[in-house]
């Protein structure tokens, strides 16, 4: 009789109400065993809470008695060392602590924020084992010579994730094709030890190791010819984890259940999340072809003369040597910023950089607390296109409205921080996490990023009354809480910032052909590439975002990309003013220079930064 048989009988007529686990209590036993004691009362119509209990090893028992006796007051619930079920288990059903522990349980529901979820049986397919190292022993032999291909062990699966090379020990058998292995096969060790903290042993089958073929201690899962190999990493990794392993198995036994792991809830990348992991995996690619190019040129080199090897090897190695110090680059996050970030941001931090070079001086503070604010306001602006999108009103703008439509100042940087500070809200979460924009929602969920705003606004309102102070030491901290909202503010690498120079619409093939200019980086003269988009409601001559997926997002009228009239340079420009009813004063991101444009007004009423006529 199995344990789920034997547990279904025993509760035809008792109830379990506790479960206590240890490990080391028993003398002259491993101490990796653990012992379970069980209580029982007699099955009632009423069903009884289950209490289940794992006493720690190295604990103080004071604690872990004053643990115990909390857990046994309570009827449901989580206590440090257990937890308390209130709904009576299925007959049969496993008492492994982990299997049903609230926290294991609450990992298992965060899948969810990878994408959706599925059984793995869904996109891969269990095979039976190859070879039985028992019941197919006649097939067996140990000669690698002759007939025959590898066999696999549950040995050979190695932690590291690569399958062990043949040696004095491995087995070969003669076994037709059809039950050999390819490449791509994941690999599983079907025997595991309950006290290694670890998940499942899993390898990826590579053509190196091949011909083989898996014996019964190997669980063989072969992926869906769809599945992409970013998706297949992705399944590879999550099986590693602790909670795979504790959800493939009943928490007891040292065999995986196939029939669990047919079941296991994997997670699949939505597309955001899919587009990532195809670019990281492109990225591993292209490194790997680099680390070949350098081996194989300086194994190539050592073959030649001396003289001639010397000057290939220096001729050939400039090109790697130029890809290395490039990748080096975007290890410095000031690095990133200058040529990653859009235009407005990036512009900023290159003045905060050349001022930040010489001594302390009022300029590079002023270049520190206005690349704070223009962040700020950028990150703003776009939580304003966000929440358009969604239907949601944010009643930040309301302030902001108010004192445009009084003829007062425009946004300042209390402004942008109140709408950042809101789309962090309760009704923002609830958006869906594929709505368009969303990560700005994001940026200043963190209670750092709220302390660097405030020190910064400070710092903003000290210096505009003339209040001084130790200017090296506010400089420092101002520089160092730039820093933190920069860091904050990465997902804005991947939100372009493009300008359609061009839009034309072909009827037939329901098609848009875009020339746009990607304004990233710290130069506002980019070169113009095309692209082909699904929708024909663009405006040429209008800024938009681009988000990871391709897809574009109006700015206008919340910004605009224009020439400046005082300084001749291309710049992006927000409301600042609107001093007369015919008048609407826009000020740059970039360098603070003003400019009129009457007819923002109209669109400016439409999107709620000014009031309606």
């Amino acid at each position: 009789m199995g344990s789920s048989q034997l547990r279904a009988v025993i509760a035809l007529d008792w109830q379990p109400t506790l479960v206590v686990f240890a490990r080391g209590i028993l003398p002259q036993v491993h101490p990796s065993f653990e012992v379970a004691a069980m209580l029982l009362r007699r099955r009632t119509p009423e069903s009884q809470p289950l209490r289940i209990f794992r006493v720690p090893t190295n604990e103080d028992a004071n604690v872990v008695e004053t643990d115990f006796a909390s857990l046994l007051k309570m009827t449901g619930g989580r206590r440090t060392f257990g937890y308390v079920l209130r709904e009576p288990l299925l007959p049969g059903e496993s008492l492994a602590f982990d299997r049903h522990d609230p926290a294991v349980l609450e990992r298992r529901a965060r899948l969810s924020d990878l994408g959706r979820t599925v059984a793995l049986r869904e996109i891969f397919e269990l095979l039976a084992s190859g070879v039985h190292l028992v019941r197919d022993r006649q097939l067996l032999h140990n000669d690698p010579v002759s007939s025959g291909v590898r066999v696999i062990t549950g040995g050979d699966v190695r932690r590291s994730g690569a399958v062990a090379p043949p040696d004095d020990q491995t087995r070969w058998a003669d076994v037709p094709p059809e039950r050999c292995l390819r490449v791509g096969d994941l690999l599983v060790r079907s025997i595991h030890h309950a006290s290694d903290p670890g998940g499942l042993v899993v390898a990826e089958v590579q053509a190196d190791d091949l011909p083989a073929v898996a014996a019964h201690t190997v669980i063989v899962l072969r992926p869906d010819s769809s599945l992409q190999p970013y998706e297949r990493l992705l399944v590879k990794q999550f099986l590693r984890l602790p909670l795979a392993k504790t959800l493939a198995t009943d928490g007891v036994g040292v065999h995986i259940r196939p029939i669990a792991l047919r079941e296991l809830p994997v997670p699949q990348p939505d597309e955001v999340l899919s587009s990532a992991l195809a670019d990281l995996s492109a990225a591993a690619e292209r490194l790997d072809e680099w680390r070949a190019d350098a081996v194989g040129l300086v194994e190539s080199v050592l073959s030649e003369e001396p003289r001639e090897a010397r000057a290939r090897l220096l001729r050939s190695g400039r090109l790697l040597r130029m890809r290395a110090e490039a990748a080096a680059l975007l290890d410095d996050h000031g690095h990133a910023v200058r040529t990653r970030y859009p235009h407005p941001i990036a512009y900023r931090w290159r003045w905060v950089e050349a001022e930040m070079s010489g001594e302390p001086s009022f300029q590079a503070y002023d270049a520190v607390l206005e690349a704070a604010e223009v962040l700020l306001a950028y990150a703003a602006i776009i939580a304003m296109v966000m929440a358009k999108h969604a239907g949601v009103e944010i009643s930040a703008l309301r302030g902001i409205r108010d004192k445009l439509a009084g003829g007062r100042t425009g946004p300042t940087f209390a402004d942008w921080v109140a709408v950042l500070i809101e789309v962090t809200g309760k009704k923002f979460r609830r958006l869906p996490d594929d709505q368009p924009l969303i990560e700005v929602r994001h940026m200043l969920h963190t209670s750092e990023m709220r302390e660097a705003c405030g020190r910064l606004a400070g710092y903003r309102n000290d210096r505009a009354h003339l209040r001084r102070g130790d200017l090296a030491k506010q400089l420092r901290d101002a520089y160092s809480k730039l820093w933190v909202l920069l860091s904050g503010a990465d997902f804005l690498s991947d939100l372009r910032l493009v300008y359609l120079t061009s839009v034309r619409w072909d009827a037939l093939r329901r098609v848009a052909t875009l020339r746009l200019q990607e304004l990233m980086g710290d130069h506002s003269i980019v070169p113009s590439r095309v692209m082909e988009y699904s929708s024909n409601e663009l405006e040429q001559g209008s800024l938009y975002i681009m988000d990871a997926d391709g897809g574009l997002h109006l700015l206008r009228p919340f910004l605009v990309w224009k020439n400046c009239s005082a300084c001749t340079q291309w710049s992006t420009f927000h409301i600042d003013l609107t001093p007369r009813d015919n008048d609407v004063v826009l000020k740059s991101l970039e360098h603070g220079h003003t400019t009129n444009d009457e007819s923002l007004r109209e669109p400016l009423r439409q999107v709620g930064l000014l009031p309606l006529a």
